[in-house]
């Protein structure tokens, strides 16, 4: 389930908002400057004019949200307008039977009218609008008790630290997007998106990144998670951000590249045929002594591992484990002996071998030169190829995962094999 807010994250408010806000202030003598425009757009009538008339009366007040009211239902109706591309977005993850919501700090009246006003209703299963002395966590919450959902089958995506602060007090996932309102005060956040396709694969990262954290979430630590794949599957990319979303979610963990484990280039060219590579290219040994270590009992120690540049040993990594820690372990051939019964949780990121090709072509070229590309062709690929027949790499993964496009990694698979 995606939650969104919708004043700053799905809809332009300040259009039909701004308005009907000057036009009622004239008509009360009020005057406003920009800060109180933004106070407005996140917060709620009541809080602007605690700033802005102090001393009104209640009945005052009450009549002067309901003439604003009136005005902006109005300029709704005839001009409200979602930002580029949102509706779009919405029509994909609906193709794609992902479940969304709506929880905002508008009225009723007022979210009914934008969806209606922007035809986008449809696409929401819950919509929960402000309730008079509730905060928008308080609302969250109620979404999720109503919905019988658990907060980690949800995404929430705001604008503001009020969104990020309701979905960090109910532990849900939170994706920042930097074109709402509140932008500037989340700006530090890990997840912000800048246009629509960054939040499109945030949102179906997320999902991924979620599934991963519900297998995980009960079994005997420290836990080895394993991502593997073909060459140019997007592993390291797909690591970094599982790891970025764990720490968020309370986890520790500890990254391994499994590129920091070759072996020095006379024993990885001595047999240049894809056998050779399966045998001779990586430092299996030495890497399953560390597996093993942090099997063990907490580590924390240094070593100093193979630069491939130099190729001489002055790559130190640093690994640093607790006995409750999340390890992720990336690279390619991991599913194999000696490592591979190692591993707490597999995933596969698959790829076609074309896409391999097309990925090499725009990732390695540019670096190492043309003929690198045959090397793909000629050693890599059919390396890969022997590794997934021979062991089985992606039959044997708890998830498998289409990474054809970076954009859209999509679950086409998921083994409950898991044995704590």
């Amino acid at each position: 389930m995606v939650i969104f807010d919708l004043d700053g994250t799905l809809y332009r408010t300040h259009e039909t908002s701004l308005p009907p806000l000057y036009e009622t202030c004239r008509k009360y003598n009020l005057t406003l400057n920009p800060e109180d425009e933004r106070v407005l757009l996140f917060t709620t009538n009541d809080t602007l004019l605690d700033r802005i008339a102090p001393d009104m009366s209640q009945e005052q007040r009450e009549q002067f949200k309901r003439d604003i009211h009136i005005r902006e239902i109005e300029a709704i109706k005839e001009k409200g307008r979602l930002f580029d591309g949102i509706k779009n977005l919405l029509s994909d993850l609906s193709s794609d039977k992902i479940d969304m919501a709506i929880c905002g700090m508008g009225s009723k009246e007022y979210i009914e009218t934008v969806l209606a006003r922007c035809n986008i209703a449809q696409y929401f299963k819950y919509v929960y609008p402000s309730v008079k002395g509730l905060t928008k966590s308080q609302r969250l919450k109620e979404l999720l008790y109503e919905s019988k959902l658990k907060s980690d089958e949800c995404i929430f995506v705001g604008d503001s630290v009020t969104d990020m602060t309701a979905a960090d007090d109910n532990g849900i996932p939170f994706i920042g997007i930097n074109w709402g309102y509140g932008a500037k005060e989340i700006s530090e956040y890990d997840a912000i998106a800048g246009n629509i396709s960054q939040l499109k694969s945030f949102i179906y990262l997320f999902s991924v990144f979620s599934k991963v954290g519900r297998d995980i979430k009960s079994l005997d630590t420290p836990i080895i998670i394993g991502v593997n794949g073909v060459d140019t599957s997007g592993k390291t990319e797909f690591s970094i951000g599982l790891q970025r979303f764990l720490e968020h979610r309370g986890f520790h963990t500890q990254m391994i590249h499994l590129d920091d484990f070759h072996n020095q280039r006379y024993v990885r060219m001595k047999d240049n045929s894809p056998e050779g590579y399966i045998s001779n290219a990586f430092d299996m040994k030495t890497l399953e002594k560390l597996l093993d270590e942090i099997k063990a009992g907490p580590i924390d120690r240094k070593i100093n591992l193979l630069d491939l540049d130099s190729d001489t040993y002055t790559n130190m990594q640093h690994y640093k484990t607790t006995g409750k820690s999340v390890v992720i372990l990336e690279g390619t051939m991991l599913y194999r002996p000696p490592l591979d019964s190692l591993f707490t949780y597999k995933i596969f990121l698959d790829i076609s071998f074309d896409e391999v090709l097309r990925r090499a072509i725009i990732r390695d070229v540019p670096k190492y030169g043309k003929d690198f590309l045959q090397k793909y062709i000629d050693r890599y690929i059919p390396a890969q190829k022997i590794y997934l027949d021979r062991f089985h790499a992606k039959e044997n993964s708890h998830l498998i995962i289409d990474n054809n496009d970076f954009g859209k990694p999509i679950i086409v698979q998921n083994n409950n094999v898991i044995t704590s």
